[in-house]
């Protein structure tokens, strides 16, 4: 309908304007109209499909940007539940290092007080012993006094190298009832790139108790055997890549990658646990060209700590 009334009112227009004949002698006034309305009528229809295109043009980009917020719903999700799983891993490794704290405490405490019960029972014993030893010697000859003297002495210089060596053994007890402490973190300070399948060193350490890591090699080394827990957080460039792997004796353990196409410079964490024997390395690694940012702000680390054997 709303092409049927522009044609009309552009014929009235024409008509308006072009009320005289051509000039020309060859065609008539009612030719040239007719060759007008058919250039108007072409015109038309050009306009209704460049219209039609637009109108397809428009959907498509309707479609594309409602795929857009579908993946950022779902990357916002997955963001919250690494959040939630960071946090639910913190606080059980919390929990887990004060309950063996605990019951370590409680082990050290009972052993130390039976060893001291039995040393009061000993010096007990050893004076009902001298009492009733110096009783029986107001009732026995003079050559015998001597003699149970000296037996008293012996026992009571024994007794007092029993009890030293009972104190010896509550030493190396506690000793060896002492947990170990493994944690290290080191991190960069300026941004860098880093080319492919390269080791990325971090060579500002933070902390390093037990003097694992080494920020000359960018390695950790474990000094005794168990459970591991090591962490990378990583920030990114505008427009840049990075492409990480968490490295254990040279095979992968933790893989991610991550793009900065919105210029946030945003900080991405990846963690892996892993039993790690004596000797052995943990390192990070480049597996494509990567880009890593880091300022006063947004920190680029690597970390790890003992977990239990």
């Amino acid at each position: 309908m709303k092409l049927q009334m522009s044609l009309c009112l552009l014929l009235n227009v024409i008509v308006a304007t072009c009320a005289r004949e051509p000039s020309s002698p060859i065609c008539s006034r009612y030719d040239y109209e007719e060759r007008l309305l058919e250039r108007v009528l072409r015109n038309e229809l050009a306009q209704e499909t460049t219209l039609n295109e637009i109108m397809k043009t428009n959907a498509k980009v309707v479609d594309a940007l409602k795929h857009l917020e579908d993946g950022k719903a779902k990357f916002e999700s997955t963001f919250v539940v690494m959040e939630k799983k960071q946090i639910e891993m913190e606080s059980r490794l919390s929990d887990f290092i004060s309950n063996t704290s605990n019951y370590m405490n409680t082990t050290l405490a009972a052993n130390v007080g039976a060893l001291e019960k039995k040393q009061i029972e000993m010096e007990t014993r050893l004076s009902d012993f001298i009492h009733n030893a110096s009783n029986n010697m107001n009732s026995t000859l003079a050559a015998n006094v001597g003699t149970m003297v000296k037996a008293a002495s012996d026992m009571k210089a024994n007794a007092t190298v029993t009890v030293q060596q009972l104190v010896n053994e509550v030493h190396i007890l506690k000793d060896q009832l002492k947990v170990p402490t493994i944690y290290f973190r080191a991190r960069i300070t300026t941004a860098i790139d880093v080319s492919s399948n390269l080791d990325v060193i971090f060579p500002m350490v933070e902390v390093n108790e037990g003097q694992g890591y080494d920020p000359s090699s960018g390695k950790f080394t474990a000094s005794i055997p168990g459970m591991y827990l090591f962490s990378v957080q990583y920030c990114v460039y505008n427009k840049k890549q990075v492409s990480l792997d968490i490295i254990h004796q040279g095979k992968t353990l933790q893989r991610s990658y991550f793009y900065d196409g919105a210029s946030n410079y945003p900080c991405v964490i990846m963690q892996v646990s892993a039993s790690i024997v004596t000797g052995h390395q943990v390192w990070v690694r480049t597996y494509d060209s990567t880009s890593l940012f880091a300022d006063s702000w947004r920190y680029t680390s690597f970390s790890g700590t003992w977990i239990h054997f």
